[in-house]
């Protein structure tokens, strides 16, 4: 900076002699410039809207009525769309100057009348499927056999893209044409509706619907949205206007983005949409939702990149919908020309003017010309020692994975290097931003551990501090950094006025980190598992074996009567019949606790209680039992086959054996998903278990709780076993029980083993 500031003065002392000259020139060029300007008129445009007037199009609204438009020479009249106005075809018969649709305009261009993309407001699309939670409407493939409201071809083609690539066939689908908005799945005769998921769901929740909500960013078809496009003939020949558009329509966003309310006001008063169900919370509440999805902290609006177009539409060439030959020329609209066009008279006049000034500066030159010429050489060398310097500086950073950040405290702007905005993969980001933008990233539990550390650099308590914390990358991955930070400069009033600090990118080190903690706590939960065996190994075999050893010593022994000795004999195949189920049972658990996890499959919990209804029927028959079932919120689960049936039979045959003979036994089983998990519940009315008495042996091995009933059969393996079988899924078994009234048992299978 020191180089070019010595270099310009050095420029600006030649030009100084020669201010006769220059000011008549400056005087000459004003009065042009005002001329050209002076003579410009409005502009009329046209912009034909992709839907009727909500938040989505506040931005166009706020350009209007604040006077962006009118100020880049423009008069916008803004154009409602509804169900039956194809924005494409309004845009190829000339009925409007500009149009916004769906990044499907790529293989829908019109060969008589090519458009092209001017802009991308959104930087993903926000169209999603949205459905009853009844229907079980999760994924791609949940849509097959299900009722679909689209309205014409406005984000079905999305959709059509993401089942394609997930090997669903949308045959399988019921398409039905949309005469309303989303409000139609309140009826029964629709399972979902693909539609806009920042406006509808508010509305949606207001009349007592909360939707489930499918988008398509989370099946990997990240494409953008409300494309501003135009004829391309018409953009050819007035790049000025589409460059004034772009720039209103920027100006609009912004104001329309920091002054919500005003516009949802302003959107409420315009006719049909308090009609439609619209109100200002719901405007505002889907004006935050649109903020998320254009990105105006760290992407210019309307920003749109080259290689992601080609990415599009090498999805959809890939899918078979746009063909293999279609290609990006002559589609994104090139800026260039416009430039052109817009200088080219104040160029002429300039290069006239210039001419002149060119033959009287000529002569004067030569006299400056061999001492500006030798401070040039030692100021371009020095230069060149620095740039070299510089770039021997970033290649150690680069290599060290460090990005440089620095904060001016009094006017809030950040400072980074490109190594920053590369990491994190956000396109167009560009240096400063605020501290405030940068804090959003950081992930919610790292949060006020960052605070902390930022305060007390601004209270002064520490000159300097570290901390590792995670940042949200533009694929909404999160990634662990090393954040070190120093107060650099300093105000008159001795407060810190400058913060400089680096970041390291540890992620691949943290992950291991936590992987090898991870590892620990399994191994620590190992060795416990085996001592607990170990001791109930020695508990469980010494009593049958001291027993045998006795009795052969007395059979031994010789000279016993006849029937003693029989007895003796009966008694020894007595312990050794025990020791073998004993045996048997701590091979069964030693399998279970080896670690060596059986095969999980998709089960159906209904098909399963059917398979064990069938083995236990005479248990079930003799005892009277009314089993009951419910599993429509959670029908399915990924689990081991056979440790399903384990798990039936045993608590099952639990509530049966330990039922109230006083009543009929009641078993009710259901499942349903809270919190990542889907639980299975078996819940009876039998006798019930002491929890202040047993609570920590219910699940330990030969435990029973109810020994003034020695009729009732069993040897205190069962919930044992289905413990480790469970917690060898990494899933968790909890029980409620109160004594007289009955107990219930709950499954947590963990996410990672569900479909």
């Amino acid at each position: 900076m020191t180089n070019s500031s010595t270099l310009y003065a050095l420029q600006k002392k030649m030009r100084c002699k020669s201010n006769l000259y220059l000011t008549f020139v400056t005087c000459l060029l004003f009065i042009i410039i005002s001329d050209v300007c002076s003579a410009q008129k409005l502009t009329p445009v046209r912009l034909q809207l992709k839907w009727t007037n909500q938040f989505q199009f506040a931005g166009y609204y706020a350009a209007q009525i604040k006077g962006f438009y009118k100020k880049e020479g423009l008069s916008v009249s803004i154009i409602e769309g509804g169900k039956n106005i194809s924005p494409i075809k309004v845009i190829s018969e000339s009925r409007a100057e500009f149009g916004i649709f769906d990044p499907e305009i790529l293989f829908k261009n019109p060969k008589n009348h090519p458009i092209v993309a001017i802009s991308a407001i959104l930087q993903t699309s926000a169209y999603g499927v949205l459905s009853k939670p009844k229907s079980n409407i999760r994924r791609p493939a949940d849509l097959v056999g299900k009722r679909i409201l689209v309205a014409g071809d406005q984000g079905w083609n999305i959709f059509k893209a993401i089942m394609l690539k997930e090997g669903v066939s949308i045959k399988n689908t019921s398409i039905t044409p949309r005469t309303k908005d989303s409000e139609e799945l309140l009826s029964d005769s629709v399972d979902a509706v693909i539609s806009y998921y920042t406006s509808q769901p508010p509305r949606l929740r207001r009349l007592g619907l909360d939707p489930s909500i499918m988008r398509p960013i989370d099946y990997g078809v990240d494409f953008y949205g409300d494309v501003i496009f135009a004829r391309k003939e018409y953009a050819d020949e007035h790049p000025d206007i589409v460059e004034a558009f772009n720039r209103a329509n920027r100006k609009g966003w912004e104001y329309a983005l920091n002054h919500k309310a005003e516009m949802a006001n302003f959107l409420l008063s315009q006719p049909g949409v308090s009609k439609r169900g619209f109100n200002k919370q719901g405007l505002i509440e889907e004006a935050n939702e649109l903020e998320k999805l254009i990105l105006p902290k760290f992407v210019e609006i309307g920003h749109m990149n080259t290689g992601r177009w080609q990415n599009m539409l090498s999805i959809y060439q890939e899918l078979g919908l746009a063909d293999k030959k279609l290609s990006l020329k002559g589609f994104i609209y090139e800026p260039l020309e416009a430039k052109k066009s817009e200088w080219y008279d104040i160029l002429v006049y300039t290069l006239i003017v210039g001419s002149l000034v060119f033959i009287i500066v000529v002569f004067w030159n030569r006299q400056l010309r061999h001492q500006v010429l030798s401070k040039t050489t030692a100021l371009t060398k020095e230069i060149k020692e620095k740039v070299m310097a510089e770039d021997r500086l970033g290649i150690a950073m680069e290599a060290a994975g460090l990005e440089l950040w620095e904060w001016n405290t009094k006017n809030d702007e950040v400072f980074f290097n490109e190594r920053w905005a590369k990491l994190f993969g956000y396109p167009g980001i560009t240096s400063p931003q605020t501290i405030s933008s940068w804090a959003e990233l950081i992930h919610p539990d790292d949060k006020v551990k960052y605070t902390e550390t930022v305060n007390q650099l601004l209270r002064g308590e520490v000159s300097s501090n570290k901390l590792l914390y995670r940042i949200k990358t533009s694929t909404g991955n999160w990634r662990w950094l090393l954040s070190a930070k120093k107060i650099t400069g300093y105000n008159a009033d001795g407060k810190p006025s400058k913060i400089t600090g680096m970041h390291l990118d540890i992620d691949s080190i943290k992950r291991k980190e936590l992987e090898l903690q991870e590892t620990t706590k399994e191994l620590l939960k190992t060795n416990k598992d085996l001592q607990q065996f170990a001791s109930i190994t020695s508990h469980n075999l010494r009593a049958p074996i001291v027993n045998l050893k006795s009795l052969t010593e007395m059979s031994a022994g010789g000279d016993l009567p006849i029937e003693l000795e029989e007895e003796i004999k009966q008694k020894i195949h007595d312990v050794v019949k025990q020791l073998d189920i004993t045996l048997t049972d701590l091979v069964e658990i030693v399998s279970i606790k080896s670690g060596q996890k059986s095969a999980s499959e998709t089960l159906n919990f209904q098909l399963e209680l059917i398979e064990v209804l069938v083995i236990i029927q005479n248990q079930i028959a003799n005892s009277g039992a009314k089993i009951t079932s419910d599993f429509q919120s959670a029908p399915i689960v990924y689990f081991p086959k056979r440790y399903m049936e384990s798990v039936l039979i045993n608590l099952i045959n639990n509530a049966i054996a330990y039922r109230d003979t006083n009543q009929c036994p009641e078993i009710h089983i259901k499942s349903y998903i809270n919190e990542g998990f889907t639980i299975l519940e078996v819940r009876d009315n039998g006798l019930g278990i002491n929890m202040d008495r047993f609570k920590n042996k219910v699940f330990g091995l030969y435990q029973r709780f109810h020994q003034q009933y020695p009729s009732i059969e069993g040897k205190g393996l069962g919930l044992f076993i289905i413990k480790s079988q469970i917690e060898a899924m990494d899933g968790k078994i909890e029980v409620e029980s109160i004594v007289g009234q009955g107990t219930t048992f709950r499954i947590y299978f963990h996410s990672q083993h569900f479909i």
